[in-house]
């Protein structure tokens, strides 16, 4: 089953592998398209509504409605209330 979660970015890119590594820590499934070697994951972006100014950028689908919270280059606290708030982990994942 495809992850809830895909990471856009740019392989060897400081902040994609920041993304990354804080996906790795919280040992969350993730699905990583690096926007140089797909195009089409920056057209989905664009259907989105998103721009595609600034990577890397997180889609985490919602868990009660249709549709996807998209967060451009977020920070840890951001990326984990977000995945918090949509259902990807509870309380107790977050603390271990």
């Amino acid at each position: 089953m495809a992850s809830r979660i895909t990471i856009y970015g740019t392989q060897g890119d400081k902040d994609t592998e920041r993304l990354r590594r804080e996906m790795r820590v919280l040992s969350m499934n993730y699905n990583f398209l690096d926007i140089n070697k797909n195009p089409g994951a920056a057209a989905h972006l664009s259907e989105l509504g998103v721009t595609n100014d600034k990577f890397p950028k997180v889609e985490v689908e919602l868990a009660e409605t249709n549709g996807s919270v998209v967060l451009a280059n977020p920070d840890a606290a951001t990326l984990r209330r977000t995945l918090f708030s949509e259902s990807v982990f509870g309380i107790t994942s977050y603390w271990i």
